[in-house]
């Protein structure tokens, strides 16, 4: 059966061990991880709470910035990244998700060399500790100064460049809305995605923070669902919502309302695999 995560950036006013007590209580099939609130209730606590109550780490969110976001070094982003790979080894995490950095000023051939000497290092440390690295698009029109990689297509080719077998993709659906034919290239980039994120999103959405709950958008997410099923997809789908009016509502609510939206997602990807009935003469 698919399995479904929740990542804490949807309860984004809970604290780490509401996250993990209220995940582990709604039947939920991972957490998604985020470093902020880890940093929060320590690292070493956090791995036991976790081990406590047999909740599996779907992602870490996030590591990365290499091109010298907000003012930091490329040593100081590797290092930091480097110190986000222990931990999700300690968290026994599926995978630690990775953003590029801006384009700060660099030239194109400036900052994907940066790029790739950072994903060459980091994944012969993530083999070290069986962590994938998941290299994400970040949509420019949302949030550009994090990432120059905005779709599939970049990403594939500095995933071709590194060819490092722990280096793959996170395929986000709301960083993803804009791309041509979304649904059917799943299929080609399928063998470079380690883990899906799930949200949807109103028609123009103005900000990263606008995002709306699964199902009352305008995203094929059962399509989406349906694709990544069909061509043998067996990680976490994670729910990762940011939004100001769901994080002002009731997250025992939230979580329900997610569950309920995935399990109708799951079963209109059944419909969509389910053969139509020929009509008989």
């Amino acid at each position: 059966m698919p399995k479904m995560s929740m990542n804490e950036v949807t309860t984004f006013r809970w604290s780490f061990i509401e996250d993990v007590t209220a995940f582990s209580k709604a039947g939920l099939d991972g957490i998604g991880v985020w470093r902020n609130k880890i940093a929060e209730f320590g690292e070493e606590r956090a791995a036991e709470l976790l081990q406590e109550y047999e909740l599996p780490v779907s992602i870490l969110s996030w590591a990365g910035g290499f091109t010298g976001t907000h003012g930091y070094s490329y040593r100081e982003m590797v290092d930091d990244a480097r110190d986000a790979i222990r931990l999700a080894g300690d968290l026994r995490a599926a995978c630690l998700v990775l953003i590029s950095g801006g384009r700060n000023g660099h030239t194109v051939n400036h900052r994907r060399r940066l790029l790739c000497e950072a994903l060459t290092e980091l994944g012969d440390l993530a083999a070290e500790h069986q962590v994938e690295l998941a290299l994400q698009p970040v949509r420019e029109d949302l949030c550009g100064h994090w990432s120059y990689l905005p779709s599939f297509d970049p990403v594939n080719d500095i995933l071709d460049a590194c060819d490092h077998p722990y280096v793959e993709m996170a395929f986000d659906t709301i960083h993803l809305a804009g791309e041509t034919d979304l649904v059917s290239r799943i299929g080609s980039i399928l063998p470079y995605v380690t883990t899906v994120q799930l949200a949807d999103a109103g028609p123009a959405p103005q900000s990263l923070t606008e995002q709306v709950m699964l199902g009352d958008g305008r995203l094929p997410l059962a399509g989406i669902v349906d694709a990544f099923e069909r061509g043998g997809y067996d990680g976490f789908f994670d729910v990762g919502i940011w939004s100001e009016r769901l994080w002002q509502s009731d997250y025992d609510r939230v979580l329900n309302r997610c569950r309920a939206r995935f399990d109708r997602l799951l079963l209109d990807a059944a419909r969509q695999q389910t053969p139509q009935a020929i009509p008989s003469k």
